[in-house]
């Protein structure tokens, strides 16, 4: 059994899936929690899924290419994703690779929650 790399949480029919790693930076566990928040999309009951990084420092290409597989997930099973909590530095990665125009983000999980309304 792998180890938790999220943490949920729900706010009326938003869930937030909180990322537990300071780094995403190793592939085993960037498959991991990229399994478990797919998992979440396979569950019918969320539509609204709100992805904090509040807690990560780092981020790899390859957690990058899993928040996009996710992004489609969630376009395939009509959810809404949202991130917040995204530090400066991994900001600046989203800005150059666009992301920043693929993703909703939002500062911190109150803004990504008023952004469900």
């Amino acid at each position: 059994m792998s180890q938790p790399r999220i943490e949920i949480k729900k706010v009326g029919d938003i869930t937030i899936a909180v990322t537990l790693d300071m780094k995403l930076n190793d592939d085993l566990s960037i498959q991991e929690w990229g399994d478990q928040l797919i998992a979440l999309l396979e569950d019918t009951a969320c539509r609204k899924l709100l992805v904090s990084f509040e807690r990560v420092l780092f981020m790899s290409s390859s957690a990058l290419r899993a928040l996009i597989t996710l992004n489609k997930n969630a376009k395939e099973s009509k959810a809404v994703l949202i991130l917040c909590g995204i530090d400066d530095n991994i900001m600046e990665a989203f800005r150059i690779t666009r992301l920043d125009s693929v993703f909703t983000i939002k500062a911190n999980e109150d803004e990504g929650i008023k952004t469900f309304a």
